[in-house]
């Protein structure tokens, strides 16, 4: 605010002289030219004022760090039976940048503890507006915000800051946690940056982290999580390697999937409710396809168009259910039982979650969405939508209604063109975060509401009518 009255204060300035060069017939192209460049030289001081308050981020404190590390090591231990070796980082210092898988919320808390020195991790601007939570992530562990709407100079300024002063920056590079349980896309880009920092690349994997704490689970699994450094990256090699090296790399060794990864090692996993918010990411029947019609309770989650169901046992893999009246109670305890007895062509069920997102994923892929122009493809209430500012509290928030459409979102009265869009994020299960040139909106609901399909199904849409690669923001 005080830069636009600066701004506006030297244009009213430079408008009456204007005035005066045209009243002693001075050239008239000549005066305009000068009062824009003199507007332009106005703003270009204003924004470099800006932006040179966003660059001073100091590098990590040793000293905090450690101190974070006395008190979280037994903390995770203990609720989630985290596991590192620390004797695999022994020799590693400052500076660096560390990259890492994103399984959980507690990542970046068990990348911290590994290592014997302060991290700035790069973080998303969008949870830089929980109050004291966010205070203390800026002022203790000094993190670096960074937009995930576009490309964000500044945040890779601030990075090459931190390594200049000899700090380690620390990076998550899907930018999310992982979905369904295997790494997703790796940013475009992160091989270039890494060869742009010029110091060791720490290439680290944390497996058991989904079946532990997975995203869209209200209440955590314990059984065992474990943080393992699985490569350095020397200068000279990263010198002698090309960016598009470098990416394939860091996917390559960043790649889990924690259900092969259990599937080998037969780790069990105790906690309550093992399906309970399932739904929250998946919204497609693999057996009828019928769309929004799946319930979870307890370790059960079943369609309550077909009547298909299935429980998630203690390895995080599905089970039959022993009786189809567990999944007509389900169906019962929904908000809208239609559950069917009509017999359906047999199909072979998925074995576990990422499974029934291949499945999901396939699905979509092939879906005309041709018909839903004027018809809505989804709908859900009691929605809400705020406009979020730049590591600020959200604003201006109102409830209505979320739809989607084959070229459209429309939230709470207001339209949004898949092409004026750069690109959708999904926070937990209840956050949707719309992207456009200009602003970001958040989309918030209410647990087991599904905003997922909203992300995937308009990320489809959009790449196909621009002819780019698929994604589906994940």
């Amino acid at each position: 605010m005080q830069d636009e009255g600066i701004r506006s204060k030297f244009s009213n300035l430079f408008q009456r002289l204007f005035g005066c060069i045209r009243i002693v017939n001075l050239n008239n192209s000549l005066s305009v030219k000068l009062l824009t460049y003199v507007k332009n030289l106005v703003t270009l001081i204003s924004m470099s004022k800006k932006t040179e308050k966003l660059k001073k981020i100091k590098k990590a404190s040793n000293f905090v760090f450690k101190f974070l590390r006395a008190f979280f090591r037994p903390q995770l231990k203990r609720k989630y039976k985290f596991n590192f070796d620390k004797e695999t980082s022994t020799g590693i210092t400052r500076p660096c940048l560390i990259l890492c898988n994103h399984q959980t919320s507690f990542d970046q808390f068990a990348v911290g503890i590994a290592f014997k020195f302060g991290i700035n991790f790069v973080a998303s601007d969008t949870i830089f507006s929980h109050g004291l939570g966010s205070w203390l992530m800026k002022v203790l562990t000094r993190t670096i915000p960074f937009s995930k709407g576009s490309s964000d100079p500044t945040a890779v300024k601030n990075m090459m800051q931190v390594i200049k002063d000899g700090g380690a920056v620390g990076i998550f590079p899907e930018g999310n946690r992982s979905y369904y349980g295997e790494t997703g896309t790796v940013q475009p880009g992160t091989g270039r940056l890494a060869k742009k920092l010029g110091v060791p690349l720490v290439l680290c994997q944390i497996v058991g982290g989904y079946l532990t704490k997975s995203r869209w689970k209200p209440s955590p699994n314990k059984g065992k999580c474990t943080l393992r450094i699985v490569r350095v990256v020397s200068v000279e090699e990263l010198k002698n390697m090309s960016d598009t090296e470098v990416q394939t790399l860091i996917e390559q060794t960043l790649y889990v999937n924690d259900f092969s990864y259990n599937l080998q090692h037969k780790i069990a996993f105790k906690g309550k409710n093992k399906a309970d918010n399932l739904e929250g990411i998946l919204f497609y029947c693999p057996k009828c396809h019928a769309f929004n019609s799946l319930h979870s309770s307890g370790d059960h989650i079943a369609c309550t168009t077909c009547g298909f169901g299935t429980s998630i046992d203690s390895y995080g893999f599905f089970k039959p259910t022993d009786s189809t009246d567990t999944m007509v109670e389900i169906a019962k305890n929904s908000e809208s039982p239609t559950i069917e007895t009509a017999e359906t062509p047999s199909f072979t069920p998925p074995e576990h979650i990422l499974q029934w997102s291949h499945m999901q994923l396939g699905y979509v892929k092939h879906f005309d969405f041709t018909p839903y122009t004027d018809t809505p493809l989804f709908t859900d209430e009691n929605i809400g939508l705020a406009k979020a500012v730049r590591t600020k509290k959200q604003i201006d928030r109102v409830v209505g209604k979320l739809e989607m459409y084959n070229d459209r979102l429309e939230v709470c009265g207001k339209t949004f063109m898949f092409d004026e869009i750069r690109s959708l994020n999904v926070q937990k299960t209840t956050k949707l975060f719309i992207f456009t040139a200009t602003d970001t909106y958040v989309v918030d609901a209410p647990l087991k509401y599904n905003l997922v399909k909203y992300m995937i199904c308009a990320n489809h849409l959009k790449r196909l009518a621009e002819g780019k690669e698929p994604y589906y923001g994940y």
